[in-house]
């Protein structure tokens, strides 16, 4: 099948930076289209979310945050495997309980749409989990978030404007706000064409199961 035969998909994946199951999410639907590359040209759009909106600009103790929300220590530990085995699903793995501090994703998600713009949107969300679940990185801070910028191929000027800027700031709020609104209520979620979506950090095969269905609802995968 040629290029110009196979169907272009746009999937937006509505996440957040600090979700362990976005990052499951986002490399296993890297796995789920390249399984599908023959048939459709798959566009990820990242899209903004906050799971903790509230959190201070300074950010928070993560070990902290997660024992209050979290109070069972053996549920936080049966999280912890379940988190590593789906990692493991997807081709990757990773420690969820690295990161020692829970930043504000605001600035993060700028970071996130001035790549889009760029045609670096993926490159540096990798860049950007990987900074946050595998270095322990403060993705809140400007000079941290410059620099896994500058490391995707973006110019560190330009990012550093974008992220000084309130109307950027003001912008990612609403995207995240307007998804709260529309009934997002957990990430990952993929909106497949802006039309059907669904939810969850799937393996890579039912993800790519899924993606079909979303398209043809009157096939079964």
């Amino acid at each position: 099948m040629t290029e110009t035969d196979r169907q272009r998909i746009l999937v937006d994946i509505v996440s957040d930076p600090v979700c362990p199951w976005c990052y499951v999410g986002l490399k296993s639907f890297l796995a789920a289209r390249d399984s599908l590359k023959d048939d459709f040209i798959i566009l990820p759009r990242i899209r903004a979310y906050q799971l903790n909106p509230d959190t201070p600009e300074q950010g928070v103790d993560r070990q902290e945050y997660y024992e209050k929300k979290f109070p069972d220590k053996t549920k936080r530990e049966e999280m912890a495997l379940q988190l590593k085995a789906a990692a493991v699903g997807a081709g990757f793995s990773f420690d969820p309980s690295k990161p020692t501090f829970l930043p504000n994703t605001l600035k993060a998600h700028q970071i996130i749409r001035l790549a889009h713009f760029d045609g670096a949107q993926e490159r540096l969300a990798l860049a950007l989990y990987s900074a946050y679940w595998d270095d322990n990185a403060n993705i809140g801070d400007n000079d941290t978030l410059v620099q896994i910028a500058v490391d995707a191929g973006l110019d560190g000027d330009n990012a550093r404007k974008d992220l000084e800027n309130p109307k950027s700031a003001e912008e990612m709020k609403a995207e995240a706000d307007a998804f709260r609104q529309a009934g997002v209520t957990g990430v990952p979620t993929f909106i497949v064409n802006e039309r059907t979506g669904f939810s969850g950090a799937l393996p890579p095969v039912r993800l790519a199961e899924t993606l079909r269905h979303a398209l043809n609802p009157q096939q079964q995968s």
